[in-house]
């Protein structure tokens, strides 16, 4: 697969694009005056703790306290008390009026695992299907389970030597004893350690996946060079940078387009069928039409093929608008038990290009089908826009005042 980063720089914020054959598959942004990334590592100040939530605020030096649930303290930290120092790490970023998700399960993403410092938990990409490779790798990190330490392995680990893990591991652990102690010496509330540029961690993401990445910042081209040659010098990664002054690399890409395909709630399917994106406060619902879709002789055949149509455009809209939390579609009504299972199978598959897990559950009564994507900040829409000042994001406004109203009525 041909997969590029473009990447676009200006005095607020970077645009990362990313295009796999020609065609954009996701977009994320970094506002240069952001500094609540997920992943930042704190040593916090216990504030309060509110039992009938099952929550403790933590004041981690932001605007906002920061929400941690009791049962992730009791599963990886020794004891909590008000006024006490506690090391977190944002889960999810601030979100609205909602302030920081912490968690006490701290996570050191490398290039083939990711690290589990307060846990011995091991587990495995589900995206490695070979049971040997599988087996071999947990006997190669048996011994630092037995120090103390968990992890996650990473699906890069599937095509790299055990030596190379080794010395992923071997980072990370010495990452984490600088951290602690780092916190150890330092006031609280602090930042203790902060997560990587983006584009860094798209890097990281895909592990050398990427074949070209196009960037008109000489400052960044230059860091990229140095940190490829450093961190993938076995990959063959062709760094550009953009000179063309008569076009920026922001219109030479149509990243216009891109956006606008973001900020549309229609998403047209080339059978005639439609989308409808809805992002809530508490879930994202994505409704299937079948328009003007009308090839099959039986209704069944048209939901089936519209469906599966439509399964494949929210895999990739998922990816390009960063939806994430609880997400429900109304795909058009089956009576087929088998058709629906086939239907949420080929959406499994879809998915699997996805770097942010997803887990896709059953059809409801209702036949709604559940799924959850990782959220780890605001949708792009969110970040891209700000919610209309005459409609307060409700999407439609009064024809009348409620004094125009009041004459209508009176002297009718």
């Amino acid at each position: 697969m041909d997969r590029e980063l473009i990447v676009i720089s200006s005095k607020s914020l970077y645009m990362f694009v990313i295009f796999e054959n020609k065609e954009a598959v996701e977009l994320r942004v970094e506002y240069l005056n952001n500094f609540k990334q997920s992943g930042n590592i704190y040593k916090g100040k216990v504030k309060r703790i509110v039992p009938a939530m099952n929550a403790a605020f933590v004041d981690i030096g932001e605007d906002r306290e920061a929400f941690l649930p009791l049962k992730d303290i009791e599963k990886t930290c020794s004891s909590v008390q008000v006024g006490k120092s506690i090391l977190v790490q944002i889960k999810r970023a601030a979100i609205n009026t909602k302030g920081a998700k912490l968690t006490c399960k701290i996570t050191l993403p490398g290039r083939y695992i990711v690290l589990l410092p307060t846990t011995k938990q091991i587990s495995i990409s589900s995206k490695i299907e070979n049971k040997k490779l599988k087996d071999d790798i947990k006997e190669l990190l048996e011994p630092f389970n037995k120090e103390g330490y968990g992890f996650i392995i990473r699906t890069s680990a599937e095509h790299t030597e055990p030596e190379n893990i080794v010395e992923d591991f071997l980072s990370l652990k010495n990452l984490w004893e600088k951290i602690q102690k780092q916190a150890s010496n330092k006031k609280m509330p602090s930042l203790i350690y902060e997560e990587k540029d983006k584009i860094i961690s798209l890097l990281r993401d895909y592990a050398g996946e990427i074949s070209k990445i196009i960037t008109d910042d000489l400052k960044l081209y230059k860091e990229l060079k140095n940190h490829i040659k450093k961190f993938f010098p076995d990959k063959k990664i062709q760094i550009e940078l953009y000179k063309n002054k008569n076009i920026s690399l922001y219109s030479y890409y149509q990243i216009d387009r891109v956006i606008g395909k973001i900020l549309n709630p229609y998403v047209w399917l080339k059978s005639g069928g439609y989308l409808v994106i809805e992002e809530t406060e508490a879930l994202v619902t994505i409704d299937v039409n079948s328009g003007k879709h009308c090839k099959h002789q039986s209704l069944e055949d048209t939901a089936y093929h519209t469906n599966l149509e439509a399964a494949k455009e929210i895999a990739k809209h998922m990816r390009l608008r960063d939806l994430g939390g609880i997400i429900v579609i109304d795909f058009i009504d089956m009576k087929s038990q088998e058709r629906k299972e086939a239907l949420k199978e080929f959406l499994k598959e879809e998915v699997k290009k996805d770097k942010r897990p997803v887990k896709i559950k059953d059809f409801t009564s209702l036949g709604l089908l559940e799924l959850t994507r990782k959220k780890l900040e605001e949708s792009l829409i969110k970040q891209l826009s700000h919610v209309c000042i005459t409609c307060k994001g409700k999407g439609y406004t009064k024809i009348f005042s409620c004094q125009s109203l009041y004459y209508i009525f009176i002297y009718r």
